[in-house]
This record gives C-alpha cells, structure tokens and sequence, in this order.
C-alpha cells in the first residue's frame, strides 16, 4: 500500500515538473541563449541585436620586454587592420632588428573558433525553434533527450572559446591567413591569433628550419582582455549549469519511478 502511495506521489511530481516546470525553466534557458547570441557581432538568425561593436585593441604582456607589439581591429570572428612589430634575429644570428607588418582593411585573419562556438549555439537556439515556446513534454524522457542535446552543444560552444587547439608547426606555418601580410614575414616566423577565454592572444614563434624538420627556438605573445568573449564564456556557462538543475531534477523522479518514461 504504502509502495503504490509512494509511486502515485512520484508520477504526480513529474506530472507536475512536465506541466508547471519544465517549460518555464526551458524559457529561461532560451533567454540566457538569446543573451549569449547577443555577444556574437553577426546575425545568428534568431535575435540580430548585438551589443557588440568593432573595436581597436592594443595587446601587450608585462614580462614580453619589447620583444612583440600589436594593434588589431576585432570584428567578430575576424581580424583586421592589425598593425604587429617584433624583434627579429637573421640567419647570422647577428641582425637583430625590429621587423614591422601589417593586415590591411582588405586583408582578415579568420578567428575559427569563434565561429565555432556561435554554429553551436545556433543549433541549440535551434532546438527551441522546433519545438516552440508552447510545446507540451509528455514525458520525462522527451525532456531529458532535449536536454542531453542542449548539453552537448553548449559544452562545445564554450570549449572552443576556452580550450583552443594545439596547433602543430606544420599548421602554424601553412595557415593561409599568413598571406595577408604585408610585407610578408620572414619564413622563419610564424604568427598565430586565437582566443583563449576572455582573452585575444597574439602568438610570435621563431623557427629554425633543417633539412627533416622544423623547431621552435622561442615563443613570445601579447594579449589583452575582451568582454564580450567573457561574457559569452559566462552565459555558455550559465546555461549549462541551468539544463543541468532541471536534468539532475527530471533524472530523480524518474529513477526513484522506474515505470516513467
């Protein structure tokens, strides 16, 4: 007796979470998306009010000693105008000079991984487009695959802003955004911008090229902090941490009831 008491309880509280819950906390997910799309300076197709405008930055780092300099113009997932300088030492060893270049406005340097995360979290804005702000979830296991799925794509999103990828020198050095410099650097340079978080980081390697291989001799980088990347991290971040309550609060009625669905 008390057993089927306790299964009624536990079918009326997903009965509850199915009708009260689940599409109010899905609206505030929705609504903390929409917030992140807002921080991407392009039109996602959903919501084309960005609060993000082109912007000069200077980047710099304490301990770099003079050895690098930047000034680049971010529009979005790209880079142009960016005026570098580094101290450059020739084959001699004995021609230490400061090598000047620039992107020109015809010129852009793809940010990859911003375009990354803003094609993922397209496709969970996606998802609340198929369904419609008034669907009505007949089970637990309808909310929990949505969720499963905001889950995957949101954690993607972030990591492409927070966990850039290793590039190999190989991938350094035959990266085609290099042929918008002018002049041309020196082919025992290599030059890499990407995001990591908040930040915008300028990368400065020097080569030393053999007959089998190439090494890097030194690495020197620049940075500067960029608050719509931070703030996408966060509301990426907040999302996840809202389809996770509402998972973990589905998942437990629905263990605790091995006859819902």
């Amino acid at each position: 007796m008390e057993d089927s008491e306790e299964l009624q309880n536990l079918e009326q509280e997903l009965q509850w979470l199915l009708e009260e819950q689940v599409q109010k906390n899905l609206a505030e997910i929705h609504g903390t998306l929409l917030e992140c799309s807002r921080r991407f300076p392009y039109r996602m197709g959903f919501d084309d009010r960005t609060v993000v405008k082109p912007q000069r930055n200077l980047l710099s780092n304490p301990s770099n000693t003079g050895q690098v300099k930047c000034v680049v113009t971010l529009m979005g997932d790209s880079l142009c105008d960016a005026d570098i300088s580094f101290r450059h030492t020739g084959k001699s060893g004995k021609d230490n000079h400061i090598f000047k270049t620039k992107i020109g406005p015809d010129g852009r340097w793809n940010l990859q991984q911003v375009q990354d995360a803003a094609n993922h979290l397209g496709e969970a804005l996606a998802i609340f487009h198929c369904h419609g702000s008034d669907h009505q979830y007949k089970s637990a296991k309808e909310v929990l695959m949505v969720l499963e799925d905001l889950l995957k794509l949101l954690t993607s999103g972030r990591t492409c802003l927070s966990f850039p990828k290793r590039k190999s020198i190989e991938e350094l050095v035959k990266n085609s955004s290099m042929q918008h410099f002018q002049p041309p650097v020196p082919n025992d340079v290599a030059v890499s911008f990407y995001v990591h978080s908040s930040k915008l980081i300028l990368a400065i390697y020097h080569l030393h090229h053999t007959a089998s291989y190439i090494d890097i001799v030194s690495r020197h980088q620049v940075e500067c902090t960029v608050q719509w990347l931070n703030e996408a991290v966060v509301l990426f971040t907040l999302a996840m941490q809202q389809c996770q309550q509402l998972y973990d609060k589905i998942r437990a009625v629905q263990l605790s009831n091995p006859q819902t669905s």
